[in-house]
């Protein structure tokens, strides 16, 4: 349980689910969203700057890989419990991309075609219970 608001930072290079997912993650005094970047570059040079308590990361950047982005996040944060929560989403939901994720530290993968409707949920079950 936090006592501020959680910091969310958005990986996602589609202006249209930027925003979607803007909406679906900020509840004001809640969940903040602290910026929206569209490259693995820009996102680990936030997470450096501005330690987010959760990222949302798609796989698929302008730049760089969703993936290339959790293996730097987790290699920063090591074997910290103080390393941020890890959202995937996707439309790429092969077995074999979700068991890369995991194994880089992903703590959830979700299909963004069907399984947005989740995310506000994870995120308040983990840092809400």
């Amino acid at each position: 349980m936090v006592d501020r608001a959680v910091q969310v930072q958005i990986v996602e290079d589609l202006p249209r689910v930027q925003q979607l997912l803007r909406q679906l993650v900020e509840q004001p005094g809640r969940f903040e969203v602290t910026g929206i970047d569209d490259t693995e570059h820009e996102a680990f040079q936030r997470s450096q700057s501005q330690p987010p308590d959760a990222l949302v990361v798609d796989l698929n950047l302008r730049q760089g890989s969703g993936l290339g982005l959790i293996h730097a996040v987790r290699k920063l944060y090591g074997a910290s419990p103080t390393g941020p929560l890890v959202i995937v989403v996707t439309n790429h939901t092969m077995p074999v991309l979700e068991a890369a994720c995991i194994k880089a530290g992903a703590d959830h993968f979700l299909d963004k075609s069907r399984e947005l409707p989740r995310l506000a949920a994870l995120l308040n079950q983990a840092f809400f219970p």
